[in-house]
């Protein structure tokens, strides 16, 4: 969403608005969340970045919920010791405000960390330029399909990659322009009502991905 990362090009409310035109049930909004956001909030408590950070998510969650639209919190974390970016499944608004400079931790503690709250840990675009491999043991998966026109993501690269490794494999539109609504999404063959509930459907693999899905 624009109201928090950057790189958007769509407000939280457009985003609802797009994705239920488009045919979805379900979005999950994983807005960018590394040091440089805290920075950019200079004169914030913690928990009032917090509050910013979450209120691209609940602008969204209440439109979808006026329009029929279930909206989830996820999260795309970053950590000082590279460039890599990681969705994370599962996360709350009371971790998040419990554990508000997570992203400091690095990859290794976040794993743990993730571990330990039930959290679903997922390496996006692992093999896009400027992106690292971690040891996967740190990983529950990693996104083998990424949407996006305007990155090369070496989708092929990455679905060999989780094969290998007997990681999860996840794919998605990577959303920040409204052109991205159409390029990739996950069908669930269970009812997802809950943060917990797409969690389990993940891991018990109740899902296909797929390209393109409304066209």
């Amino acid at each position: 969403t624009s109201e928090v990362s950057a790189c958007s090009w769509v407000d939280a409310v457009g985003v609802a608005r797009i994705h239920k035109n488009a045919g979805f049930e379900g979005i999950c909004i994983t807005d960018h969340f590394h040091k440089e956001y805290f920075e950019s909030s200079p004169g914030l408590s913690a928990s009032q970045v917090i509050d910013k950070y979450l209120s691209g998510y609940r602008l969204a969650a209440d439109e979808g919920k006026r329009i029929g639209l279930k909206v989830f919190l996820g999260m795309d974390i970053k950590f000082p010791e590279s460039t890599n970016d990681y969705l994370v499944y599962g996360i709350t608004e009371d971790l998040l405000y419990e554990n508000p400079y997570m992203f400091n931790i690095g990859i290794e503690g976040f794993s743990e960390m993730a571990r330990n709250e039930g959290l679903l840990l997922i390496q996006a675009h692992p093999f896009r330029d400027n992106m690292t491999k971690v040891n996967p043991i740190f990983l529950d998966g990693v996104e083998s399909l990424n949407g996006n026109i305007r990155i090369n993501s070496r989708n092929e690269i990455s679905e060999n990659y989780a094969d290998e490794n007997n990681l999860i494999k996840i794919g998605g539109s990577d959303f920040h322009r409204e052109c991205d609504v159409n390029l990739a999404a996950m069908e669930f063959f269970v009812d997802i009502d809950s943060n917990a509930n797409l969690v389990n459907a993940i891991r018990n693999g109740d899902y296909a991905i797929v390209s393109n899905p409304f066209s």
